[in-house]
């Protein structure tokens, strides 16, 4: 009898706890997630889910993927001029460039401190980027000399395994063996 007064006390114990887990979110995101995840119930017994054999923008995007994973991928940069709208020849570079908002750890940690709020997380450097926007790049450019150098690049860019048609580009921008 007193194993099975302790298994329930246990038990009691869980459901409160779990309880106040659970009530303690906001109570009308609450009813909002309920009330979206009833409407795609609705929506998938009406009208159903695609019907995809192919998976082929999944398979276009692994073999972008993969592609992009090559160390000696040698690419052509760009910018573009603000006056003619044409491209500006760059050079040669590593792969297509990186934005500069991309991160290699996620900008938040599942932790909540004493507020009860997400902590962010710092990059490996001890740098926050969370909410970070920008259109800048890092770009692994060629010199003359063959060295790789990293560019930080903050305008319209473009990279490209071929080179771009000369008459898309401002003259004065390309090199005479282009």
């Amino acid at each position: 009898m007193k194993m099975k007064k302790r298994m329930l006390a246990i038990i009691l114990l869980a459901v409160v706890c779990i309880g106040c887990l659970t009530g303690c979110t906001d109570s009308s995101s609450y009813r909002d997630k309920q009330y979206s995840e009833e409407m795609k119930e609705q929506i998938a017994a009406a009208i159903g889910y695609p019907d995809l054999a192919n998976f082929f923008e999944y398979a276009q995007l692994k073999e972008i993927y993969e592609l992009r994973d090559d160390p000696n991928l040698i690419c052509y940069w760009y910018t573009k001029c603000e006056y003619t709208g044409k491209w500006v020849y760059e050079g040669q570079c590593i792969g297509y460039g990186i934005p500069y908002s991309a991160s290699i750890t996620s900008p938040d940690m599942v932790y909540y401190n004493s507020s009860g709020t997400v902590v962010s997380q710092a990059e490996p450097n001890g740098i926050f980027t969370n909410g970070l926007t920008t259109s800048a790049t890092w770009i692994l450019m060629i010199d003359e000399k063959g060295n790789i150098i990293p560019d930080y690049v903050e305008q319209s860019i473009r990279v490209s395994q071929n080179k771009i048609p000369a008459i898309k580009c401002e003259e004065w921008s390309l090199p005479s063996d282009y």
